[in-house]
């Protein structure tokens, strides 16, 4: 006589009636996240999760992004404290647009990002990266530079170092061995219709100081606005007094914060900034600076 078959007999041949038998599984996957498109174009997805288009043969940006998903920690914390759901942000010198997503993606879709990319390939890709992500109805990508004066101005860019983009008053190439000079069109942000601005971030390679005076309109008519700024005193210098620079700012009622290792602000006197040694970036907010998140 058939010995009764077990409950887990039985249990098993009402889920293959159910459901059908169990799946086979399958191999370990290997996890990707750098897909190579061509000698001129790749996607990376980044630590946190989004996805930039990154340009394979640029040594620079594009070369850390690859190889670690991040660019500048702390001051991408920094600037992460900084961003609010519905917050209207200005952006100068977008480069890949890794600060444009990042901050698209915090302001959420009652925010909005204005990127200004004067180097056009460079301006290509952030919007498609934009288009990726999904923040194409937040995202608006120009262009230009932005300077003081409305015009053309000779623009010096690398393909192997995307992040060295810069305008160019002394008309040479020999900072990069692949130097090439372009003409952009450049704008004063006043001119823009950007309407309330809540949040400049700008890091230009030294063109700051033009960069603000041509947004003096803006800083005055908002009176809450906070400012990230790469502040190079080499290469800001190299333009106009750095001093020059910081008393203005001071006398429109700023003040300045170092962001520090961590993403930490420490709060600096207007007279001290002509001296900071670069790498530097800086808050500058008429109050306290109005932070979001924790550090973590």
């Amino acid at each position: 006589m058939p010995e009764a078959p077990s409950l887990r007999r039985r249990l098993a041949r009402l889920r293959r009636h159910l459901i059908g038998s169990p799946p086979t599984p399958a191999p370990t996957a290997v996890r990707q996240d750098y897909f190579y498109l061509g000698p001129d174009l790749a996607l990376k997805q980044l630590r946190d999760g989004r996805f930039l288009y990154v340009d394979p043969q640029d040594e620079h940006v594009s070369a850390v992004l690859i190889a670690f998903g991040a660019w500048e920690v702390d001051v991408q914390k920094a600037v992460r404290r900084l961003v609010r759901p519905g917050m209207r942000i200005v952006e100068v010198g977008a480069n890949l647009g890794y600060y444009t997503m990042d901050m698209a993606d915090l302001a959420g879709p009652t925010g909005h990002v204005t990127a200004l990319e004067a180097n056009p390939r460079l301006a290509a890709m952030v919007r498609r990266s934009a288009q990726f992500n999904g923040f194409l109805d937040r995202v608006s990508i120009i262009q230009k530079a932005a300077s003081d004066r409305a015009g053309f101005l000779p623009f010096v860019i690398s393909r192997t170092n995307s992040g060295g983009g810069y305008v160019d008053p002394w008309n040479d190439l020999s900072a990069y061995d692949d130097g090439e000079r372009l003409d952009v069109e450049a704008v004063r942000l006043d001119e823009l219709d950007l309407g309330r601005v809540d949040l400049i971030r700008t890091d230009a390679e030294g063109s700051e100081p033009a960069i603000l005076r041509g947004a003096e309109g803006l800083l005055r008519a908002n009176p809450d606005i906070q400012l990230c700024i790469e502040w190079d005193t080499i290469q800001m210098g190299s333009r106009s007094p750095v001093a020059d620079l910081a008393n203005w700012l001071s006398s429109l009622g700023f003040r300045f914060w170092v962001i520090e290792a961590g993403g930490d602000l420490i709060e600096r006197p207007a007279s001290a900034m002509a001296d900071v040694p670069p790498p530097c970036n800086l808050v500058l907010s008429r109050e306290p600076p109005r932070l979001t998140r924790s550090l973590g």
